[in-house]
């Protein structure tokens, strides 16, 4: 009988002896012929326990998997215990022997098995249950570790799609472990535990004071923040006020996903509020004040002492889930969700997107800031005066994020001063909470703003619609 798997030996074997050069390359294959790790006492345990109580059998079902036993036999009885529970049926050693399921010796020696083993009580079967889960992930940590192994091994692995699938069977492999213990008292153990690894309390801020207190303070880690605007609304401008007023707070690194604009421009627009200074002034003084310039990329510099990354799209999901695995940021800005590379329309884009973005919160402690452009019928909306948020691509963004900005330029009309000197006067840059689940929803702001160097001020005054919405719905 060979020795149990151990899996970390294996690896170090593996990994950490090899002689990497291209001579050994050849003799540097895994041995495939271990055998996974297995419990089949305690799979016929917690059989043996399904069989003894049909109201335990359907406990045991609703927990396990077929996947969570690795003979195939057993795997095979469980499915089939699994299905006549389901249908209403007996699971009694009669009923399945008349039924051709399972013989009456065998059925004995799982129940001689369970009562052996301690599983025949009520609940005592959990202890097992939580075993056999434990043996499954372990060898899906396995499988994933072969299938790394193997593709990291050809000369045309596709690194960052690997990666990130790797990353989902490995977050798989969590969500099993868990999946067993689903009260509250559980889930506030995990909670408490990940509060007490922060440093402090890392709320994500705009530096903008009356708009972080109408979203609650601001964002905490996982959290989602969704800014929704059409063309112009300084949606960018927003997220990096975000971004450099977490730099300031927090000082963990930040990811800036830049999907839409050139990269080039996201860190020149940083320098233009340390520059005082707008773009093309600030471009101009690359060729005509290049000792300025420099003492400009000087001082923004030593202000993000490397913690600032900008990366260049296109990017698909798994290239940007491969930046985060790397870099760790503590917050990440997506500008723009659908621009995400790889899908055939927008709908796809953000339905794929928002599905990932789901799984990641998990993965991940960064704080989301994900900017969306507004649909051309949203737009219309808003200048009739609707605020709902919107975006390209449907709804499923809102319905995730935690947080939601709608941002909105609202034309002023000019005054007779204004008109008799030929003054345009500034738009208003309007942001209503549309969605916030410990802020004040529906709430707007006119965000005082500086246009030459597309940055705020920090502060901001409460506005209300001048057309109100008329109830739909009146007493009899």
């Amino acid at each position: 009988m060979r020795e149990p798997f151990d899996g970390a030996e294996a690896l170090d074997a593996l990994i950490g002896t090899h002689d990497h050069s291209a001579d050994a390359r050849n003799m540097a294959a895994p041995d495939w012929s271990l055998d996974l790790p297995s419990a089949p006492d305690e799979e016929r345990a917690v059989l043996g326990a399904m069989l003894l109580s049909a109201e335990e059998a359907g406990k045991i079902a609703a927990l396990l998997e077929a996947e969570d036993f690795s003979e195939g036999k057993h795997a095979r009885l469980f499915q089939s215990l699994k299905t006549r529970l389901a249908a209403g049926k007996a699971v009694d050693g009669v009923s399945l022997a008349s039924a051709g399921e399972l013989g009456q010796s065998d059925f004995a020696a799982y129940v001689d098995c369970a009562v052996r083993a301690g599983a025949s009580f009520a609940g005592a079967w959990k202890a097992h249950a939580r075993s056999l889960r434990a043996v499954r992930t372990r060898r899906d940590l396995i499988w994933t570790a072969r299938r790394l192994i193997h593709e990291a091994y050809r000369p045309d692995c596709d690194v960052p799609e690997i990666m990130a699938a790797a990353q989902d069977s490995l977050s798989g492999a969590k969500r099993l472990n868990m999946s067993l213990d689903t009260s509250p008292e559980a889930l506030l153990d995990v909670f408490e535990a990940t509060v007490r690894g922060w440093s402090g309390q890392p709320l994500a801020r705009s530096g903008i004071g009356p708009l972080d207190r109408a979203i609650g303070g601001g964002l905490l880690p996982a959290e989602i923040l969704a800014v929704v605007g059409g063309d112009g609304s300084m949606k960018t401008s927003l997220a990096l006020a975000f971004a450099d007023q977490y730099l300031r707070d927090i000082g963990r690194p930040v990811l800036y996903l830049s999907l839409d604009m050139r990269p080039e421009r996201i860190a020149l627009r940083r320098l233009l509020p340390v520059a005082e200074a707008g773009e093309k002034s600030l471009t101009a003084a690359i060729a005509d004040h290049p000792e300025d310039f420099a003492r400009v990329r000087a001082r923004r510099a030593q202000m993000d002492a490397g913690r600032f990354h900008i990366a260049d799209g296109p990017l698909r999901l798994s290239d940007i889930e491969s930046l985060v695995s790397r870099l760790n940021p503590g917050l990440v800005v997506w500008d723009y969700i659908t621009a995400t590379d790889g899908f055939r329309s927008e709908m796809d884009a953000q339905r794929a997107c928002v599905s990932k973005l789901r799984e990641w919160q998990h993965r991940y402690d960064a704080t989301w800031v994900v900017l969306s452009q507004m649909s051309e019928l949203a737009k219309a909306g808003q200048r009739q005066g609707d605020f709902a948020g919107r975006a390209s691509g449907g709804n499923n963004l809102s319905r995730i994020a935690d947080t939601q900005l709608e941002l909105f330029l609202d034309e002023a009309e000019p005054d007779a001063y204004e008109m008799a000197n030929g003054i345009v006067p500034r738009p208003k840059l309007i942001c209503t909470v549309t969605k916030c689940r410990s802020g004040v929803k529906g709430s707007s702001w006119e965000l005082d703003y500086i246009g030459a160097t597309m940055s705020f001020t920090g502060t901001a005054e409460r506005v209300r619609r001048e057309k109100k919405r008329k109830a739909m719905f009146t007493r009899e």
